[in-house]
């Protein structure tokens, strides 16, 4: 081959392989690249919410003559749940740890904000209120003015969110509120003698809900015709009855309570020592009048008197219930027999269907599984207060 050729034939395979590499871009001063066609970038995955469920392990209430776990028995802790898997993904608390005091017990659980949970930890008849982050680590003081302790003097019991963005908490009888920043609103906010449908003997608050128009709705464990739910005006004050309906049965306790924003009903737990008789150990749908503050329309939609013939699992001495309206989903936590002493306890997953309230109550509830959506274990004894919530986790490292 000629020098020429040979020049011609080099300077060809060059422009040929030139054309086969990929483009480079280049950059400009302000990192902007100077191609109209930049490369596509390896998308940059944000953190993402997942739904998990916050349950909270201390001293709980099953319902009269229903022997449970006690400040030193119960396992003391808050742990959250995957609320996908079912699956354990950390304990958060240990109240039989520093920084906590001999004594202390987790009650009631909140939604504070994004980042953050109120517990409501008992010592003794005494209260006090911390603020615990999803994710586990220093728990701070919550409330000041005066201190919490001394507002929360007498057998706290539950606490729950005002419609304003405070906070509504139970002791003994009686009904305090807090701000968001923790002061004291009202001495208290709702008294013992209700009066009226309401009953004359409110001693016994055992949990609280709030609706869409702030009223206030707790449940009475007096003695009957004291066993009653009752419903005050969101602004409190003394003998402010708005309604009052007994329970289904004398002989039954209401244990927990949940407010469905979306159809405004209210669902509540009772709870009592039998099986043998209906009504004891139950779920109920209520309706809820805004305007009024009426609760009506009582509709059966489980009842472990009819286990198993309508009902193929035993839900027996209700402790705690949450909804989870973004996903209608129902958690209820329940002992894992019929016996008067409660050995532990498990959470069941319901697909909550509001639409078949009074139409086939056996049907509002669908069981997650065939065996618990959480499993009893050394961490369930009792559960106390269960709240869903969201947490950003990073899908990359």
């Amino acid at each position: 081959m000629s020098t020429v050729k040979y020049f011609v034939f080099l300077i060809s395979m060059m422009a040929f392989l030139t054309s086969c590499q990929p483009q480079v871009q280049e950059t400009g001063k302000d990192g902007e690249g100077s191609s109209s066609n930049p490369p596509a970038e390896s998308p940059s995955t944000p953190d993402a919410p997942t739904r998990r469920l916050y349950v909270a392990s201390g001293q709980c209430y099953s319902g009269s003559g229903i022997t449970t776990f006690n400040a030193t028995t119960a396992s003391n802790l808050i742990f959250k749940v995957n609320t996908t898997t079912g699956i354990r993904e950390g304990i958060i608390a240990d109240y039989y740890a520093a920084p906590a005091a001999a004594g202390d017990t987790p009650l009631s659980l909140v939604e504070w904000d994004a980042h953050n949970l109120l517990v409501f930890v008992r010592n003794g008849t005494k209260g006090g209120i911390e603020v615990l982050p999803k994710q586990g680590g220093i728990r701070n003081v919550f409330g000041t003015n005066p201190a919490i302790s001394t507002i929360l003097a007498t057998a706290p019991q539950a606490m729950q969110k005002s419609s304003d963005g405070g906070l509504l908490l139970i002791r003994t009888g009686f009904i305090e509120k807090l701000n968001a920043s923790g002061i004291r609103q009202a001495s208290p906010h709702v008294n013992n003698n209700l009066g009226a449908t309401c009953g004359t003997s409110n001693a016994l608050y055992t949990n609280i809900a709030v609706s869409n128009n702030g009223y206030i709705i707790t449940a009475n464990a007096a003695a009957s015709p004291n066993n009653r739910l009752i419903s005050v005006p969101g602004s409190g004050a003394s003998g402010s009855c708005s309604s009052g309906v007994a329970a289904p049965a004398a002989t039954t306790y209401a244990t927990a309570l949940v407010f469905d924003r979306t159809h405004g009903k209210l669902i509540v737990a009772y709870a009592g020592n039998t099986i043998a008789s209906a009504n004891i150990n139950s779920i109920h749908a209520y309706d809820f009048d805004e305007t009024t503050g009426a609760i009506s329309n009582d509709q059966t939609i489980y009842d472990a008197n009819q286990y198993p013939t309508v009902y193929p699992y035993l839900l027996f001495g209700i402790s705690a219930m949450t909804l989870d309206e973004e996903t209608n989903s129902l958690y209820v936590a329940t002992a894992i027999s019929n016996a008067t002493t409660a050995v532990n306890y498990a959470i069941e997953k319901f697909t909550y269907n509001a639409a078949k309230i009074g139409v086939t109550n056996s049907e509002v509830l669908t069981r997650s599984g065939s065996l618990p959506f959480y499993n009893y274990g050394a961490d369930t004894k009792c559960i106390s207060s269960m709240v869903v919530g969201s947490e950003s986790v990073s899908l990359t490292k």
